[in-house]
């Protein structure tokens, strides 16, 4: 599987990135309000947490300087309280790609380390060792933000519900 760069986030704070779907739903329609909307983010960070709210499925895809729209997850999202957003994030996290696969090599391997983090993500994306090992913590740290993983002996474990391996394997084969 080869997937663009983009598709790795980068944006480190899981739940800032589940504050763009709310800021765009009120209005904030920019990567620079959303930057703003955050707080404490420089314009340059809100391009990060709308690109990492897209690898999730609640942003819309659109062209650089494009209003930004939500998807119809993220509009039920944006209403949503804090614990059916952590339902969702849990949910999403499992589902969609780089998360997905980090979460499998995860459990095949029972735990992974930053740098095993790092190479699964390479195994994803043309990524060049610095870059891998800034996402694996961007990664992981998603991860733990919603009790699907736990830093243990400087090993990342999953924590998540107990799905089938032999199940994942064969639906990430079949990707």
């Amino acid at each position: 599987m080869s997937l663009a760069t983009t598709t790795i986030p980068q944006a480190d704070q899981l739940w800032d990135v589940a504050r763009v779907p709310e800021a765009i739903d009120r209005g904030w329609r920019t990567n620079e309000a959303i930057a703003e909307y955050i707080g404490m983010k420089v314009a340059r960070q809100g391009q990060y947490y709308t690109q990492a709210a897209r690898i999730l499925g609640l942003v819309a895809t659109g062209e650089p300087g494009d209003e930004l729209t939500l998807t119809i997850l993220g509009r039920g999202f944006a209403r949503s309280n804090r614990v059916e957003q952590r339902t969702y994030l849990r949910r999403l996290l499992l589902q969609r790609e780089p998360t997905r696969t980090v979460v499998l090599a995860m459990r095949i391997a029972n735990g992974l380390d930053r740098r095993g983090i790092a190479q699964t993500l390479q195994t994803l994306a043309p990524l060049a060792d610095s870059t891998a090992h800034r996402r694996a913590f961007t990664v992981a740290a998603w991860l733990s933000a919603v009790g699907l993983a736990e830093w243990r002996n400087g090993q990342l474990f999953y924590t998540g519900p107990n799905f089938p391996l032999i199940n994942a394997a064969q639906d990430r084969d079949a990707a």
